[in-house]
């Protein structure tokens, strides 16, 4: 049994599909059934919330390996000791790429989770993606259909965007197959771009120019703490941003490729599939 938490985001949508594709009996832990309705009926359904342990005591039980996806450091907390209590072997965890930078504010803490895990005693893997190509829709998809723009503090920095299909992919084969514990997988798309060339790629795939605006980075924290974001986070999205601004976040690897035997997808590929999303 495997326990999927984190079902309905990005990564979790596109696992689930592979994990019942390979005969796997699945196990998803959410707080509104509601949400889940869609699944085949062969999916358990545990309800329960990550900030309540004593809701995690049964969503664990019978289960041999978890996919973790957290927001707070106390969940992992909660998870680990529910999961040693019911003698769960392994987790796979949704990591990012900036883990392995913890002077950054958000990598430092998703080291602090993982190095949570390490210490566990429980078999482990670590995933570290990039930049999800969905922000793209998340953060521009508006402005692209109203005014042909994308508004981004990026510079001339690159980046490697990753499909979330891909990084499924490597899920579900550390979860199902030997010889993943222990590692530590990086994940990007196959190609560096630019903030710039994402926008020409949208705007090829739409059939008209979409132009990319450099926000300067005072305006995009001014920008955020306006929207009541918390300065704390606002804080260490501008530091990752500076990173990619100065071509910290050119990271390119082929992760995927070497663990699927097969190239990650690119950013234009991704496109065509989800231009609906930029069309007015």
């Amino acid at each position: 049994m495997i326990l999927i938490t984190g079902a309905t985001g990005h990564i979790g949508k596109e696992l689930i599909p592979l994990l019942l594709k390979s005969g796997q009996s699945i196990r998803v832990l959410v707080r509104d059934e509601r949400k889940v309705a869609h699944l085949d009926p062969c999916i358990e359904r545990a309800i329960g919330d990550l900030n309540d342990p004593a809701s995690l005591t049964s969503a664990v039980k019978g289960v041999e390996r978890v996919f973790l996806v957290t927001f707070e450091t106390q969940q992992d907390i909660n998870v680990l000791k529910a999961a040693k209590g019911a003698g769960v072997n392994s987790l796979v965890k949704l990591s990012t790429l900036e883990a392995s930078r913890p002077y950054l504010m958000v990598g430092g803490w998703h080291r602090e989770k993982e190095e949570l895990i390490e210490a566990s005693g429980l078999g482990w893997t670590f995933l570290r993606p990039g930049m999800f190509m969905p922000n793209s829709i998340e953060w521009w998809a508006e402005t692209v259909k109203t005014q042909g723009r994308v508004y981004f503090p990026g510079g001339k920095g690159q980046v490697a965007p990753v499909a979330p299909r891909d990084v499924a992919a490597v899920a579900s084969v550390a979860l199902t197959q030997p010889g993943h514990g222990g590692q530590i997988y990086e994940l990007t798309g196959p190609e560096l771009l630019t903030i710039d060339d994402m926008a020409q790629i949208i705007g090829i795939v739409l059939g008209k120019p979409v132009k990319y605006v450099n926000v300067p980075m005072f305006a995009a924290r001014l920008q955020m703490l306006m929207f009541g974001m918390d300065r704390i986070l606002v804080k260490a999205l501008m530091q990752v941003a500076s990173e990619l601004r100065s071509n910290k976040n050119a990271i390119r690897t082929e992760t995927v490729e070497q663990v699927m035997g097969r190239p990650a997808q690119t950013f234009e590929a991704w496109c065509r599939e989800n231009i609906s999303a930029f069309q007015a």
